[in-house]
């Protein structure tokens, strides 16, 4: 992963977690007022009392957790979508200068400067250039730059976009100058996210944001290879500013680098008009177009151009210029820089900007957000002040929990008072591997979980031995609805016969009344299979905001393999899976880079598994450095004897590597052979080290799987399981 991305991915995550402590300080202040202890002192009573005596209570008194959380209402109409707030990253300590190219069309204008008024975020300094408006306009502006403080340039000549831009270039004195087109609604937060972009990297010279019609930067659809300007009208029901807040709620951001850039919105840094020219109006005489000039210079001194994939703003594409005067224009300024630059340099950055990994991932994500958007009000009207309990018993970072905790986010946002509960023995490990979980975390004994599940809707439990502490819940007179969330078949676990292979079995059936999820259709065919008891598939899920693509994809000349070697889970088969690489390192020598994680020098049964051909071992890894890993990948070996799902497989996919996954299990829930994975037999050493040799030596298929993969991913949104899980805990009646 490039330094610029990794600096950008951690800032984000450090302004998420002051969030999160704000957030917990918020509800830790709540849980300690006398309203909170008498609300815990309210169900206490309620519980003693005989249940028609309870219900009587219920009618008589306000239901006092509904008063803590958003009241359910009506369905959300299309026509009146609300925009998703995401908190506006701070502005940097910078001068900014907002340049406004002004084209003669009156009524695009008034809405791209009320837009900048309304949307802006002071201070800054408003530049108008009138590039030679009639009467009409002309009146207009003069009025609006007395009214509102605003510079008021002249360009009588009319000489186009080009001239207008760089007067405006010279008129500024900040330290970032934005050059807009008239013909542009702005949206909130737009001018802080861009700065926040331009500040991320001292190398970062230009910035742009994502738009509806750019060549470059449109979503979801991107320009035909005749170069037409991609057209994607807002959705019905949508607002600018709702496809702004969808758009940054899903940012990472990763603020990928272009070799191009739009210049209908672009933001300059002082430091590039310092270091070079770029206001030499003979580049394009009276052209159109200027923006590829202005972008060349600066990767030609050594600044990198980079997209704010948070930010989001409306290209009208004025009338002022037809069709056909915009493409005589582009095709002028295309022959100049052709001259100047080489048609070679340009038709390469194009391609890249077409076709790059990042761009494309993030064209797929922005096709779903408003499908997505509307589930979560659905699930939102339908949930709203439901409160959720997980019971969570885990030390330290894994699937399982990485599972629960994004659906348990997802299942926020819709509303749902969501927590998870873990045992106090763990708690130190826990709080190491996950320092901000992004939901609430109570600590308990095993016994104490009956009363810290008090008030809940549901308790959900996640490993075979907290079904046994929630069990006394089923007593309650006022019992929650109980769950059990089913990732494994877990008696596999352990050795058939043994008390905790007995234990893990009878957990199905524990519980009377019991609503059993599940990820995969083959896990719940297993728990009916082998216990007679069904289960709900909600679907194979893992965290889109942390495992996409950041960073082009990597070149081919050697093929990079990563693969998981745990040597405490015999299931996983990390002896074979040394075996298997140890044999691609002797085959193909330096054609091949391979990487192993996930293991742990202090496991008794760690020398087993190493071995002295070259590799690097990364050990136990974050999500962030997992992600950055699987981003610098082109295969993830999954060699295990099956997979109830495969989460790290579906990780790897979604950053846009392939996989290689077994057979046996729930990883065909989203891995189909030859399509965007290999689906392999791993019983046996010899298809393991064939499937990965023909990845190796097969280039075109490589490519064609890492592709697929990446955009298949994207279908399984935590969103959708957490939906599901809701709607099997609380179905219609």
């Amino acid at each position: 992963m490039t330094e610029p991305t990794v600096e950008a991915l951690r800032r984000e995550l450090e302004r998420t977690r002051a969030d999160l402590r704000e957030a917990r300080s918020r509800i830790a202040a709540m849980e300690m007022s006398s309203f909170w202890k008498l609300r815990n002192l309210w169900w206490s009573l309620k519980e003693r009392m005989p249940l028609p005596l309870a219900r009587r209570f219920e009618h008589a008194a306000p239901d006092v957790p509904a008063l803590l959380s958003p009241a359910s209402g009506p369905a959300v109409p299309e026509q009146a979508l609300a925009a998703p707030r995401r908190p506006f990253p701070p502005r940097p300590p910078s001068t900014v200068d907002v340049v406004v190219c002004v084209h003669d069309a009156l009524e695009d204008v008034r809405e791209c400067l009320a837009s900048v008024l309304s949307r802006s975020t002071p201070p800054y300094r408003l530049i108008v250039v009138d590039d030679g408006s009639g009467p009409g306009t002309r009146d207009f502006l003069a009025a609006f730059a007395g009214e509102n403080g605003a510079s008021l340039l002249r360009n009588e000549t009319a000489a186009g976009y080009t001239l207008a831009a760089n007067q405006g270039l010279r008129a500024s004195r900040a330290d970032h100058v934005v050059l807009l087109n008239s013909d542009t609604v702005v949206t909130e937060g737009w001018l802080d996210r861009m700065a926040a972009c331009a500040e991320s990297s001292d190398r970062i010279g230009l910035v742009g944001p994502l738009s509806n019609c750019a060549s470059w930067q449109s979503v979801p659809d991107v320009a035909n290879d005749r170069g037409d300007w991609a057209t994607n009208p807002l959705p019905e029901g949508a607002t600018p500013d709702t496809m702004a807040g969808l758009l940054a709620e899903d940012a990472g951001p990763a603020y990928p680098r272009l070799p191009f850039l739009n210049g209908f919105c672009l933001l300059i840094r002082r430091r590039v008009l310092d270091a070079v020219g770029l206001f030499d109006e003979e580049t394009f005489g009276r052209g159109y177009g200027e923006e590829n000039d202005y972008c060349l210079r600066a990767r030609k001194a050594g600044f990198e151009l980079a997209l704010a994939d948070d930010a989001y703003v409306l290209h009208k594409q004025s009338k002022s210029y037809s069709t056909e005067r915009r493409k005589l224009l582009a095709e002028a300024a295309g022959q100049a820089l052709a001259k100047k630059h080489g048609q070679a340099s340009i038709d390469a950055g194009v391609a890249e900007c077409r076709g790059g990994r990042v761009l494309e991932a993030l064209r797929e994500r922005s096709r779903d957000l408003l499908p997505r958007h509307r589930l979560l009000e659905e699930g939102r009207t339908r949930w709203a002040g439901k409160r959720v309990l997980f019971v969570l018993p885990v030390c330290e970072r894994g699937g399982g929990a990485n599972v629960v905790l994004s659906e348990a986010l997802e299942m926020g946002r819709m509303g749902v008072d969501v927590r998870v509960l873990n045992l106090a023995d763990f708690r130190r490990p826990f709080e190491r591997s996950y320092p901000d979980p992004g939901v609430p975390v109570l600590y308990s004994s095993a016994g104490g979980i009956p009363d810290a599940a008090r008030g809940f809707d549901a308790v959900v439990a996640t490993h075979n031995a907290s079904v046994e502490w929630i069990a006394p819940l089923a007593e309650k007179a006022r019992r929650p609805v109980l769950g059990y969330y089913v990732q494994d078949y877990e008696p596999l676990f352990y050795t058939e016969g043994t008390r905790d292979a007995l234990r893990a079995f009878r957990s199905y059936t524990l519980v009377p009344g019991l609503v059993r999820l599940t990820k995969t259709e083959w896990n719940r065919e297993e728990v009916q299979r082998r216990t007679g008891v069904s289960c709900h598939v909600v679907g194979p899920s893992y965290d889109q905001s942390l495992f996409r693509p950041v960073r082009p994809a990597p070149a081919t000349g050697r093929i990079r393999i990563a693969a998981m070697v745990r040597p405490s889970s015999p299931r996983r088969q990390p002896i074979l899976t040394m075996d298997v690489l140890e044999k691609i390192c002797a085959r193909y020598g330096e054609r091949v880079e391979i990487t192993v994680f996930g293991d742990d020098p202090s496991h008794p049964e760690e020398p087993k598994v190493r071995r002295s051909f070259p590799h690097a071992r990364l050990g136990m890894i974050d999500g962030l450095a997992l992600s950055a890993l699987f981003n610098s990948i082109h295969v993830f070996a999954d060699f295990s004897t099956y997979q109830a799902m495969g989460l790290s497989a579906l990780e790897a996919m979604g950053c846009g590597a392939t996989a290689i996954v077994p057979a046996a299990g729930g990883a065909v829930s989203f891995a189909c052979d030859g399509e965007n994975s290999l689906v392999i037999d791993t019983s046996t050493e010899e298809s393991c080290t064939g499937a990965l040799a023909r990845l190796v030596e097969d280039e075109s298929l490589l490519l064609r799987l890492m592709d697929r993969a990446s955009r298949d991913a994207l279908r399984h949104h935590p969103a959708l399981a957490a939906y599901n899980a809701l709607d099997a805990l609380f179905p219609r009646v």
